[in-house]
């Protein structure tokens, strides 16, 4: 809540005097609470009997019911996101009380009321009910579980889609001469993966089952290195505040599979007319779409694996796969290859299921602007009642000195 501290001294005393609070790391300002508790009893009573036998059931689920508000300059982006953390989400989250400290809770029923007095402020009424662990093994599904075997079952049709194709009388070398120009524009990291496939296919172009095999552990090769890099990503510690900081991720998430998936498309057609010119023409759109089939699998694979930053982040990597696969779908519509076909379509739903599960919880990246420059660390206490988040707002907006970070910035929602 950027300059939201700035503004409580002039503030009515009822809001003055308030504590921050958050719930599901959204801070607010905390005004009152009430609560509700004891334990279930239940009263027998007996004919001709005075006395009555009370039996005890446990507790009642502990109820809260706070009173709060955001204010300053940002208040309706900090009002969206209390409510996007209340009404979003069907599981508990960790309410910071602040005189009973964290508690896990659901979120109910929420009120809230506005008003433009003192530059702008949202008035909350929150309810609470205090989350306890399943008494009992529930299932659950997998998305990231079902995405992969989605790709498993995939991986063996698109081999087969190239395995049924008529090679050319020539020789595919001069396929392979246009493929590796066309190489000089994609990132090198492409260049690499390209490389292999071409390898591949070059080693044995007439055994087409083994090339499929090839270009398959190519593409899978790369997936496991960005996976792999991923998951061993180097950390350090902050010496003022203790913190481990998670450096800043690569620009290219996918290791150059993203490229990869589009490949071929601007490759020139092949010319002539003729039988001849027919197979060739086929053979060039399976070898196309041998390599962007595999790079589009790898790269659900990726996405499935990674934990986004931020909501936005989530959301431009789902856009990004939703339009490859799309155009998987369109070429094996267009190649007449029906099971395949039948497979990509699953293969979106199963992606689209996993990174929208993926992306629940995300903080949003949002711009705030500060009348002057202040230490990253007041920034953290301000925006999260958290200085120790002051690296991570470094990081963000790449400042050279932490206690200069710009009037203008980046900076999470939660």
């Amino acid at each position: 809540m950027p300059g939201a501290l700035l503004i409580l001294q002039d503030l009515p005393a009822w809001m003055a005097d308030a504590r921050p609070a958050s719930f599901r790391g959204v801070p607010f300002y905390w005004v009152t609470s009430a609560g509700t508790g004891g334990r279930r009893k239940v009263v027998h009573e007996f004919p001709l009997r005075d006395d009555p036998f009370t039996e005890d059931l446990g507790k009642l689920p502990r109820r809260f019911r706070m009173r709060g508000f955001v204010i300053g300059e940002t208040y309706t982006d900090d009002r969206d996101a209390l409510i996007r953390a209340c009404e979003d989400y069907d599981d508990a989250a960790t309410l910071v009380h602040p005189t009973m400290g964290e508690i896990t809770c659901q979120a109910g029923v929420l009120g809230f009321t506005e008003s433009i007095e003192h530059g702008g402020y949202c008035l909350f009424e929150l309810d609470f009910v205090r989350d306890g662990p399943q008494p009992s093994p529930t299932s659950a599904a997998d998305p990231a579980s079902a995405l992969i075997a989605g790709v498993n079952s995939l991986l063996p049709l698109i081999a087969d889609a190239y395995a049924a194709i008529e090679l050319a009388i020539v020789s595919p070398f001069a396929l392979l001469q246009t493929a590796a120009t066309a190489m000089l524009a994609l990132p090198a990291t492409t260049v690499i993966g390209l490389a292999a496939t071409i390898a591949a296919i070059a080693a044995a172009p007439e055994n087409l089952a083994a090339t499929a095999a090839a270009v398959q552990a190519a593409a899978s090769a790369m997936a496991d290195n960005v996976v792999g890099a991923a998951a061993t990503t180097p950390t350090t510690d902050d010496p003022v505040a203790g913190q481990p900081l998670t450096l800043a991720p690569s620009a290219d998430l996918s290791g150059g599979l993203a490229a990869l998936a589009t490949w071929g498309n601007t490759l020139p057609a092949v010319g002539g007319a003729g039988p001849q010119a027919t197979v060739q023409a086929a053979q060039q759109a399976a070898v196309i779409s041998l390599v962007q089939g595999n790079a589009v699998a790898a790269l659900a694979q990726i996405y499935a694996a990674i934990e986004w930053p931020t909501a936005q982040a989530a959301t431009a990597a789902r856009t990004q796969l939703l339009a490859l696969l799309d155009a998987q779908v369109w070429a094996a519509a267009n190649a007449g290859a029906d099971q395949l076909y039948l497979a990509w379509e699953g293969m979106i739903a199963l992606a689209m299921q996993q990174m929208i599960q993926g992306a629940q919880g995300l903080p949003t990246l949002l711009t705030y602007s500060l009348g002057d420059a202040f230490p990253s660390v007041v920034l953290g206490q301000m925006f999260y009642q958290d200085p120790s988040r002051g690296p991570q707002l470094e990081l963000l907006n790449d400042v050279p000195d932490p206690l200069f970070m710009p009037p203008v910035g980046l900076a999470l929602s939660a």
